[in-house]
């Protein structure tokens, strides 16, 4: 299991570290975010398609935090924070985050991302264009395709974990790692 605050603490000090935020999430903030690790990535990282691979994650990973905030709406700011890091390492780059989610929500995000974790490659492509044939979207105005296309472009299984906070909220920690 991943415990993201812990990861980001033991790495503050690293070189490996190329983006790291921690605070609350809006929309112009994201972009900001977005053109940040782009540049980061133009200076470490030579292969295109590798750079194109860990930039259209983050955008998944951003996105997912930045529509599913709508749970934590009323709560204090304190839940509302994120975190986020771009990490190089070795032989991947590690896309990590961190939000707070309503406790309820945990069992069903849980079952959803370890079900897509176990699909083999040609199974996961065949639930994602049944999905988008489906063309059926939440009430947010997604397909729920965000952790099948985080897990396709990877090419890796996603590692997460839950931290309970209280009665109401958990701390959902996610990390995308990408083979460089």
């Amino acid at each position: 299991m991943i415990d993201t605050l812990k990861k980001f603490k033991n790495l503050q000090e690293s070189e490996e570290l190329l983006l790291a935020y921690q605070g609350n999430i809006t929309d112009s903030l994201t972009s900001n975010l977005l053109n940040l690790a782009e540049n980061k990535l133009a200076m470490v990282e030579y292969n295109s398609r590798t750079k194109k691979k860990v930039f259209n994650i983050l955008v998944e990973v951003l996105q997912n935090i930045y529509h599913n905030q709508d749970e934590i709406k009323n709560s204090t700011d304190e839940f509302k924070e994120i975190l986020i890091m771009v990490v190089k390492g070795t032989t991947s780059y590690d896309i990590i985050s961190g939000n707070y989610i309503n406790k309820k929500n945990t069992d069903l995000l849980k079952k959803r991302i370890e079900e897509i974790n176990q699909l083999t490659n040609d199974e996961l492509r065949a639930k994602y264009r049944s999905k988008l044939d489906e063309g059926v979207f939440s009430d947010k105005g997604r397909a729920g395709l965000g952790i099948m296309d985080m897990v396709r472009k990877s090419g890796q299984p996603l590692e997460f974990g839950f931290k309970p906070i209280n009665n109401d909220y958990a701390y959902f920690s996610l990390q995308v790692k990408i083979k460089h």
